[in-house]
């Protein structure tokens, strides 16, 4: 594990042993990619964290490739966490990138297909209208854009994502799943972040780009 940088705030996920490996959390004003099979722990962490988050008035902005925003909140409701009274304070966001994929339509005031360029435009207006503390972008997951896509335009879009993030001084975490994608992809992804979290069986390894 390499050595966590000093001197930024940290931003608790929520999950004791999450934040004991980051010692005291995810590093604010960073990109995070969170690396893991299905199954692997990405969803709960991103939940966990969001309801973290926006308990301390921070704000949450998040991407959804993988289910509709919808199936998420349901999940923060079985959890004990309503979601709808930071919605409604612009405090949680959902830009929902999934429905239009399987021919949907969406309910969502944000919504865009796969394609990077328009993510990248909703992502934009919802850091605009976000209302907390500090500014963080869950994109769940950076699989999906990387497989619609394609690696190389992928890539592109995270490297501009982050860049966006660093503008903004926002908080930017992805999840990939790297036994989707060959080695070489999976070393450009890491290196276009500030860090990476792998999260393997009962345990989990953080490398930080220094």
């Amino acid at each position: 594990m390499s050595s966590m940088p000093s001197g930024v705030g940290k931003l608790e996920t929520g999950i004791r042993e999450i934040d004991d490996l980051l010692r005291g959390g995810f590093p604010h004003s960073s990109s995070i990619l969170l690396l893991g099979v299905v199954g692997s722990g990405k969803t709960t962490i991103f939940l966990n964290l969001s309801r973290c988050l926006l308990e301390k008035g921070d704000s949450v902005i998040f991407v959804c490739t993988n289910n509709l925003p919808e199936n998420y909140r349901l999940m923060m409701k079985a959890d004990g966490f309503e979601p709808q009274p930071f919605e409604e304070r612009s405090l949680l966001i959902f830009i929902d990138s999934y429905a239009k994929k399987f021919g949907l339509e969406s309910k969502e005031k944000y919504s865009t297909s796969m394609v990077p360029y328009e993510i990248s435009v909703e992502i934009s207006k919802a850091i605009n209208e976000a209302k907390g503390k500090n500014k963080i972008i869950i994109v769940h997951n950076l699989t999906n854009i990387l497989d619609e896509c394609g690696s190389r335009d992928g890539l592109m879009f995270l490297k501009s994502l982050v860049a966006k993030a660093r503008e903004a001084k926002a908080t930017l975490l992805l999840s990939l799943n790297p036994q989707a994608f060959p080695p070489a992809v999976l070393a450009l992804a890491q290196e276009a972040v500030d860090g990476a979290i792998e999260l393997k069986e009962k345990k989990a390894s953080v490398r930080w780009n220094l």
